[in-house]
């Protein structure tokens, strides 16, 4: 038995949210009306590839996560809203965030992938690599450049339970772990 615990905290800014959470390093990945961003967390502050401050208050939705947690952050208004932390670890939830949400209870977890568009272009700054697709454009993602013929891919966890009237297992939860390197791909356009 997997337990997936969670605490709360309802209107709130994602800048407080940030910094109760108390990430040192992880990956952000930030909704606004015009663009998805994806930054990286140090310390409480979102940056991005040219180590510039994110503009926070444009954003209304927000997951961020590192290998132990995930936070999610949706704005209900203007610039404040819901904030949950989750984690198999209870003692890495801390207390700032002020409500306890029930423990999810799986019965085992399944890990997954997520493959990230874009080929990783040959430039690139340290620790970031470029992806870049002719129909979507241009993303940067806080990852040091993979090897050649591989692409990244987000990691996440899914939380496997049984429903307990007819005993039907189904994903109930997931949560985001990080972005890695995939294994080699093949790339197609070179035999059409």
């Amino acid at each position: 038995m997997i337990t997936l615990h969670a605490r709360a905290h309802d209107g709130i800014t994602l800048a407080d949210a940030l910094a109760r959470a108390g990430f040192r390093n992880a990956v952000a990945l930030l909704s606004s009306p015009h663009e998805h961003v994806v930054a990286q967390v140090t310390d409480g502050a979102c940056r991005t590839r040219n180590s510039d401050p994110y503009p926070l208050e444009a954003v209304f939705e927000a997951r961020v996560f590192d290998q132990d947690r995930e936070l999610r952050w949706l704005c209900d208004s203007g610039t404040r809203g819901r904030a949950v932390l989750l984690s198999e670890d209870a003692d890495k939830l801390p207390a700032t965030f002020a409500a306890d949400v029930p423990p999810l209870a799986a019965e085992e977890t399944l890990e997954t992938h997520y493959l990230l568009w874009g080929r990783p272009q040959p430039q690139h700054q340290a620790g970031w690599t470029t992806l870049h697709t002719p129909r979507i454009g241009t993303l940067h993602v806080p990852v040091p450049s993979p090897e050649p013929d591989r692409r990244l891919r987000l990691v996440a966890r899914e939380y496997i339970s049984v429903e307990p009237d007819h005993g039907n297992a189904y994903v109930s939860e997931e949560r985001l772990l990080g972005i890695e390197p995939t294994e080699s791909v093949p790339d197609r356009r070179k035999h059409a």
